[in-house]
């Protein structure tokens, strides 16, 4: 389980990876976040630190499904649970975690977050927003809606998400979290577990 200060250094992680978004301006390709943390000295295995790799998605990949990004999170899901037919992304996924693993090899992974650009309707309004969705390894949903113009983000943790009130990102990621624990712990990612 999470301890107090990792969700907030999570939370801190999205609200960094918002910001990064900011500088790289509105109408920018989907992209993945893969957030992990390793102890800062292995005799004190307490005090971690954390950090996030992240990659854009190909915009053509989001073009193949109407259901756009969250059956894109499916797919990769789904590759890497069954990986016979190698895919690019199984071959950045494995790069990632090798690398993770080279510099931190106590590494532990901790959440999945897609950071993208949506439609939000307020006061019966469309506006642009930036959404940064997550979900950690207790299964906790973050959620950051950031809309154009305004300065700060809106930041919700959920401790229990309702089913009933997630976002469509909610299930591909925790879906991407599984397989991925699966696939590093199976030993694909250059015998990394």
């Amino acid at each position: 389980m999470l301890s107090f200060t990792a969700v907030h250094t999570l939370t801190a992680c999205l609200v960094d990876a918002d910001a990064d978004a900011e500088h790289l301006g509105w109408g920018q390709t989907p992209t993945l976040l893969l957030v992990h943390d390793w102890p800062l000295n292995p005799a004190s295995p307490r005090r971690r630190k954390m950090r996030s790799l992240q990659f854009p998605l190909h915009p053509e990949d989001l073009l193949t499904d109407p259901a756009g990004l969250p059956a894109l999170l499916h797919r990769l899901a789904d590759s890497l649970r069954h990986p016979a037919t190698p895919t690019p992304y199984q071959r950045i996924l494995h790069t990632m975690v090798a690398r993770v693993r080279a510099t931190a090899p106590d590494a532990r992974l901790l959440a999945w977050a897609a950071c993208y650009d949506d439609i939000h309707t307020r006061d019966g309004e469309p506006r642009q927003v930036r959404r940064v969705d997550a979900v950690d390894i207790d299964g906790r949903l973050y959620q950051l809606t950031h809309l154009r113009g305004e300065d700060h983000p809106l930041v919700l943790v959920d401790d229990t998400p309702d089913p009933a009130d997630i976002p469509a990102t909610h299930p591909g990621l925790a879906a991407l979290l599984a397989a991925t624990v699966g696939y590093t712990a199976a030993g694909h990612a250059g015998g990394a577990s």
